[in-house]
């Protein structure tokens, strides 16, 4: 390009630049105005820069290119900060600068090197796992910081229900003495509590708010203010289980501040091998220039995929080590949709009826292990899955083909490096080979035809660098015509699909073990609530089953249906329920139910508070062999990317091109001897 039409090209970038930087500046401009009679936006007795970050909320959260993040951002703030959208918006803004920033400098870094395929991959891969620890680290923090405070919340409550035995009161004041996120929730306790619609705001909490141990207070206090606070032992039901939550806290803090300990770190050992493949490749052709064939083309870059394949698997296998599993999971609208389509509908239903048997196995798979998508969305989400394996692999090939073709039509001096000619002379050479190449590419010749044609006209002048050239355009010409989508290639394809369709169902077993501690802990929460329930005369069986759906989200459905079934008969729906609810510690605590009403609620549950007690120390020791069973397991996960690394892009090269050296040797001793 001459500096004529790089001129033009940097006028008419600056042109589009400023026509960009106008646009966006007069939809902000006209939102702002628009927006400026709302009282969260006004300057007056504001701080002109807190109002400053809530526009550039506003305007970001209505923006077409930023909209769907900054409302995925809120989302995660909502939960942290009931009731408080203006810190939840700041923390939001000030979340997305420091992710904009990091993008940025990702970007820069990267592509100050190359703009090459590779680099783009590498940057959008940075781009995706820079930005989601950014996210989760500014959570899991916001996160501790509440339960810290929550913890100290708790602790002012027992000190101030002591003194008058008011919960809502209690509440208020130790509300007052608290600092943001920990008071918002506190304003929610109390509102729920004092409201004439409390049953509503109380479901409302309930569903949005999913840490157990702010649900867990709100139903303690629910319970208490409404049946009454009764002494056991002498000691005061109110006081005794927020002691039990306090101790659960404190094991849980412990737990996570473990957990960070033993990961720290490991999430950059895992991503970062991939960013050296190339520093890799340029030692490695320095070292050995028959390399080069090998790196630029199918087995290079096969590799370089497979390896960024394994390492975004291993982040996220981390990620999920770390940070658990979320206990709401999102309701996905993307299924709901195409599976409301009659067409999809109408496939769904006839491919799941000539798999009954194993549909119905897979459904009850499903709701053991808490997957909230019904067979036909979870069905639909393994065959997007497997088409989305399909198309991938496909794209790879193609893509594979077409690399190729382009490393056979560039000039590369490096086969011809020899004593005998220079560097200039080997770069002629190859950019002679290419001309030819690209000339006679379409038409059928033989080896003969190439060697007179290229002997007639006399680019080459010497007469053996004329048959290394023949011989090398004719084999380029056949590779060139090689390189079509093959049957062999198409099979792969469907061995991928398969794979790829199989995924949310491997991922489902690997987090059979996490479902078992969530519906431990549901168990818990239902002891705690019985604990309270049994000293209370107008409790029953239904008035239980009851509150512990409140608790419930893994066995909610099921304790639903037991609640309904319940008037046409009490020992049939609890029967039902155990045969429906496998799970041991629940199957036994609906047994107990089942005895109560011969042998009363407190001596059914008579072994409730010990079972409770064994479950914390249970809980601690559980907590210490996981933690480092999760370690264990996250370091060897962190390494395999390196480990792969190197034996697949430095040591598989080596030995394959030694190999193939030895055989050439051995064929040369063969000549000879024969």
């Amino acid at each position: 390009m001459d500096n004529r039409a790089m001129i033009r090209l940097i006028i008419v970038l600056l042109f589009f630049f400023s026509v960009g930087i106008s646009v966006l500046y007069f939809c902000l401009k006209k939102r702002i105005i628009f927006r400026e009679s709302f009282s969260i936006y006004r300057t007056e007795g504001m701080n002109p820069g807190i109002n400053y970050i809530f526009r550039i909320y506003d305007f970001f959260s209505w923006f077409l290119l930023t909209r769907r993040f900054i409302k995925s951002l809120a989302k995660r703030y909502e939960i942290l900060y009931p009731g408080g959208e203006a810190e939840a918006e700041k923390r939001v803004v000030w979340l997305a600068l420091k992710i904009l920033i990091a993008d940025v400098i990702i970007l820069s870094v990267l592509f100050s090197f190359d703009r090459s395929w590779y680099y783009v991959l590498l940057a959008v891969f940075y781009l995706y796992t820079g930005s989601s620890s950014l996210i989760l680290f500014e959570e899991q923090r916001e996160k501790r910081r509440l339960l810290l405070q929550f913890d100290v919340f708790l602790s002012e409550i027992r000190q101030i229900y002591q003194m008058h035995g008011m919960i809502d009161e209690a509440i208020y004041d130790a509300m007052e003495l608290s600092k943001n996120p920990i008071k918002l929730h506190a304003k929610c306790f109390y509102n729920i509590l004092t409201d004439m619609e409390a049953v509503k705001k109380r479901e409302d909490y309930n569903r949005h708010i999913p840490d157990r141990f702010l649900k867990s207070f709100l139903n303690l206090s629910i319970i208490i203010q409404n049946f009454g606070d009764t002494k056991v032992d002498g000691q005061s039901l109110f006081l005794t289980n927020i002691r039990y939550l306090r101790q659960e806290i404190h094991i849980e803090i412990i737990k996570r501040d473990k957990i960070r300990h033993l990961f720290s770190g490991l999430t950059l050992i895992a991503v970062l091998p991939i960013i050296f493949l190339k520093l890799i490749e340029a030692w490695a052709v320095n070292s050995l220039p028959q390399l080069d064939n090998f790196y630029n083309r199918t087995p290079g870059i096969l590799i370089i995929f497979f390896l960024f394949l394994f390492t975004f698997f291993s982040y996220q296998l981390l990620v999920t080590l770390r940070e658990g599993r979320s206990v709401y999971p999102v309701n996905n609208i993307f299924l709901q949709a195409l599976c409301g389509k009659r067409a999809i509908n109408h496939i769904l239903e006839n491919f799941l009826s000539k798999n009954y048997g194993k549909a119905k196995k897979r459904e009850e798979f499903l709701r053991l292990n808490g997957e909230s998508l019904t067979i036909k969305q979870f069905t639909l989400k393994s065959l997007l899955y497997g088409a989305a394996g399909f198309l991938s692999c496909v794209m790879l090939i193609l893509f594979i083909h077409m690399e190729n073709r382009e490393s056979d039509l560039k000039p590369n001096a490096l086969p011809y490096g020899t004593s005998a000619l220079s560097d200039e002379e080997a770069l002629d050479l190859s950019e002679a080979v290419v001309f030819y190449t690209k000339k006679y590419l379409k038409v059928k010749m033989s080896y003969q035809e190439i060697k007179g044609i290229v002997t007639d006209e006399g680019i080459i002048k010497n007469k053996n660098l004329q048959d290394i050239a023949a011989e090398d355009i004719y084999r380029k010409i056949k590779s060139i015509n090689g390189e079509y989508f093959k049957w062999y290639e198409f099979l792969a394809t469907i061995l991928a699909a398969v794979g790829f369709y199989h995924i949310p169902h491997i991922t489902l077993l690997l987090l059979k073990k996490v479902r078992q501690r969530e519906m431990e802990d549901e168990v818990f929460s239902f002891q705690s609530v019985i604990l309270i329930l049994m000293h209370i005369k107008r409790a029953d069986t239904s008035l239980i089953l009851e509150w512990m759906e409140e608790f419930s989200y893994v066995f909610r459905d099921s304790l639903r249906t037991c609640s309904i079934n319940l008037p046409l008969g009490e020992w049939e729906a609890l029967e039902a329920l155990k045969s429906k609810e496998p799970f041991k510690p629940f199957y036994k605590l609906i047994e107990e139910l089942q005895n109560s009403d011969k042998i009363g609620l407190e001596q059914a549950f008579d072994d409730v508070e010990q079972e409770r007690t064994n479950y914390l120390e249970k809980r601690a020791l559980d907590n210490e062999i996981s933690i480092q069973e999760k370690a264990i397991l996250g370091q060897m996960i962190a390494f395999v990317p390196f480990a792969l690394t190197v034996g697949l892009y430095i040591i598989v090269p080596f030995v394959l091109e030694g190999l193939s050296m030895f055989k050439v040797y051995i064929e040369q001793i063969n000549m000879k001897g024969g």
